[in-house]
């Protein structure tokens, strides 16, 4: 005999109607159908959405909603449209210009659809890749690497990421990630691409290539010009760097951002003799006025150069243990000057003043002087003492003249010299 529990449930599950995805609604009523949802992309201004749809009873209103790569938050707008029962709706994103979206960004977005009866449609998510029409792109994903790029043979492209996807992995771990995320790289071609696809920036800074590639935490991706191995590994580590500080509360200084990306470059470096060039004519940047990439193209090559120089000597003299628990720190909210005591001991200035001092050789002002420094220093001294008494002494016995016959040699009027410390 069929047990009453077994029976009650058979009759809820006869009397309670199925949810559907698609319908939310009060009650039944007449049916919506999608005729095509497309877009199209007028690079590098906007994206063009379109839906076309038809239902029995009148549709009145049309919401979309979209979200921007990564980013947490979803976005939502009212398409134009004019009511009926088959109805055109067209929206309009904005990529170009204070809108600025960058090229490869996935875009994932749905409409709901309210008609005079109440009834809701909601149509499945849909993505599109935002990337210039006038190209064919091509696709390459190796470990957690993805690139996007047209017009340059694979075999290229699949040298370039399998060099650096070791150097990437790398560099994940390092900053401590457990589990890393894709990071897709967009390679452009040439300096003309580059003007139509890069930020808004000045004419002067773009004239003189200043910048070679963009990062974009919130997209997941960067653009480069070119497959410079450098440029690759840079720009792969703002992302990893974002990755690692996903808190909404860490502000990380661009000089220690930038050092990083400069640090982990696996190419040669002639970057020290510009730091130590400035050093010499007293042009080194302060700490504190690098929380921001300055402006003027002669003052950002001094802060890349300043920057790499400055975690360099951290990771070095300090090692990736250290600089991990910084990153923590940040990641919790708490300021670089206060992150930086906890995290090596010692205050802002007094980190500066130590890589100041590895560029100049000089002795950082507030360095205490170890045991060996102070024995020297005694011995030194008490030199200078003995040179200085025996001066004194054989001023005297000149001046009452020779104590024994035949005097002694004729004295040269030196006095020994101190030897510098060892």
């Amino acid at each position: 005999m069929m047990p009453v529990s077994l029976i009650l449930g058979l009759l809820l599950a006869l009397t309670v109607p199925m949810a559907s995805s698609t319908w939310a609604g009060p009650q039944a009523g007449p049916a919506t159908r999608i005729i095509s949802i497309t877009h199209e992309v007028f690079f590098p201004e906007e994206i063009v959405l379109r839906l076309e749809a038809e239902s029995e009873a009148p549709v009145r209103e049309i919401t979309l909603f979209y979200t921007l790569g990564r980013k947490r938050t979803t976005v939502y707008g009212y398409p134009t449209f004019r009511p009926g029962t088959r109805v055109a709706a067209e929206f309009r994103i904005k990529t170009g210009g204070a809108s600025y979206i960058p090229s490869g960004t996935d875009i994932e977005y749905y409409y709901l659809l309210r008609d005079e009866a109440g009834q809701v449609l909601e149509t499945p998510r849909t993505t599109l890749e935002y990337k210039d029409p006038q190209y064919e792109w091509q696709r390459l994903e190796l470990g957690h690497l993805v690139f996007l790029w047209h017009d340059r043979p694979e075999s290229e492209v699949m040298a370039a990421a399998a060099e650096v996807a070791p150097q990437v992995e790398a560099v994940g771990r390092t900053l401590g990630l457990e589990a890393v995320q894709p990071v897709k790289a967009v390679i452009l071609n040439s300096g003309l691409e580059a003007q139509r696809s890069f930020p808004l920036i000045s004419d002067t800074t773009r004239r003189e290539h200043v910048f070679g590639g963009f990062a974009y935490g919130e997209y997941g991706l960067f653009l480069l010009v070119g497959l410079g191995r450098d440029g690759l590994v840079h720009e792969a580590t703002h992302l990893l760097l974002d990755q690692a500080l996903d808190s909404p509360l860490a502000m990380v200084p661009a000089w220690l951002n930038e050092g990083l990306a400069m640090y982990f470059e696996p190419g040669p470096h002639g970057r020290d003799v510009t730091v130590e060039q400035a050093a010499r004519d007293n042009r080194l940047l302060p700490l504190r006025a690098m929380k921001a990439v300055p402006g003027r193209p002669q003052d950002v090559r001094l802060f890349y150069a300043q920057a790499r120089s400055i975690v360099a000597y951290m990771m070095t003299t300090y090692g990736e243990g250290r600089m991990r628990d910084l990153l923590r720190l940040l990641n919790e909210g708490k300021a670089i000057e206060e992150a930086v005591p906890e995290a090596y001991g010692k205050t802002l200035e007094g980190l500066e003043r130590e890589w100041k001092a590895s560029v100049t050789g000089a002795v950082p002002s507030s360095a205490t002087p170890g045991p060996g420094a102070l024995s020297t220093a005694a011995i030194v001294a008490g030199a200078a003492v003995v040179a200085l008494v025996a001066y004194v002494m054989k001023w005297l016995l000149r001046a009452i003249g020779p104590t024994r016959p035949g005097g002694g040699p004729p004295d040269d009027g030196q006095s020994p010299g101190a030897a510098p410390p060892g």
